[in-house]
């Protein structure tokens, strides 16, 4: 046991041979050690949460990790990625962080035990859920430098320590008004020898209801995933765990074009504005477009001669999954 945790107080020492004396009987205690002549008796004098040093949350941007002496935050570096502001996702994060932030007198008039809201974003990859939440973060800290924000990769740390550190372990100093906690990739499957978070995970679930830790300071919660179909009904449709479950699309046409050109550095010719908008370039993620600028480039192609070759490329991916799982007996 840790000193952290406690430790062991001297109760008594008592010869053996002054047993008979005591009828036999000894008082209880924790921890009875003997020797060849004595046996001694200890209490274990266990510390209250009250005594505990706590680890100290300040503002500023952070990871989530474990070490041996337990959970600490480690300072990030955020890559922010230059999107245009206008980009749908940004906006639709940036809405629901503001309804919390800038409406704290509603909860504090109907919620003020806990002044918390959360939403999960769920899409297929590449479609900047990463970038658009680093953005988001940035932004939070310049308009208020005592914000907090947290990421907490799903897949490395337990949910029951998370908790438990977040309920005991640490506190908020003075300087620390609010708090931005991103979830990374819940609900995607097991790790070998580790439980990622899921639908399933107790913890998890006491975490977001706030029955286990309550963060003491106004706090937005953004989960993100790639397989929602992972995610069980008692998680992905209770509000008070996720109040909001928000799907982000792939860009449409003239939000396609602007990202285009705002990666290119120049405006698009005409042609270029068709391929954009063209039927195999309708459910392009972010990632795709950055792509097609620079593959039309090192290639010498046009934008949409590298649009269709993609969409090839993913027919073919697309056939040669259908043919695996089909030999598996799956379809």
């Amino acid at each position: 046991m840790s000193e952290k945790e406690g430790h062991f107080k001297h109760l008594e020492t008592i010869l053996i041979d002054d047993l008979a004396k005591k009828k036999g009987n000894l008082a209880e205690s924790d921890l009875c050690i003997q020797s060849d002549t004595h046996l001694i008796q200890y209490e274990y004098i266990k510390k209250n949460d009250d005594n505990l040093v706590k680890y100290k949350i300040k503002p500023g941007i952070f990871n989530l990790e474990a070490t041996n002496a337990g959970l600490i935050l480690g300072k990030l570096e955020l890559r922010v990625h230059d999107l245009l502001d206008s980009a749908t996702n940004n906006q639709i994060i940036k809405v629901e962080v503001d309804r919390l932030f800038k409406r704290l007198d509603v909860f504090k008039r109907l919620r003020p035990d806990n002044i918390r809201r959360s939403i999960l974003l769920y899409s297929s990859p590449g479609l900047g859920k990463s970038s658009s939440i680093a953005k988001m973060s940035a932004e939070l800290i310049k308009e208020d430098k005592g914000t907090v924000v947290v990421f907490w990769d799903t897949s490395s740390i337990r949910s029951g320590d998370v908790s438990s550190f977040f309920a005991s372990k640490s506190e908020f100093t003075k300087d620390c008004t609010r708090l931005l906690f991103v979830m990374e990739d819940i609900g995607g499957g097991n790790v070998e020898g580790y439980g990622r978070a899921n639908s399933g995970d107790a913890a998890l679930l006491e975490l977001l209801d706030g029955s286990s830790s309550k963060f003491r300071i106004p706090t937005f919660i953004i989960a993100t995933t790639n397989t929602p179909q992972n995610l069980l009904k008692s998680l992905a449709d209770r509000p008070g765990r996720f109040d909001k479950l928000i799907e982000l699309e792939a860009p449409k046409d003239d939000e396609r074009v602007a990202l285009l050109a705002h990666i290119a550095k120049r405006e698009l010719t005409e042609e270029e504005i068709l391929a954009a908008k063209s039927k195999n370039a309708q459910s392009l993620s972010i990632s795709h477009l950055s792509e097609i600028v620079i593959r039309s480039e090192l290639d010498e192609k046009s934008f949409q001669e590298v649009i269709d070759d993609m969409a090839n490329h993913s027919k073919r991916i697309e056939k040669a999954f259908l043919k695996v799982t089909k030999s598996m007996g799956l379809v």
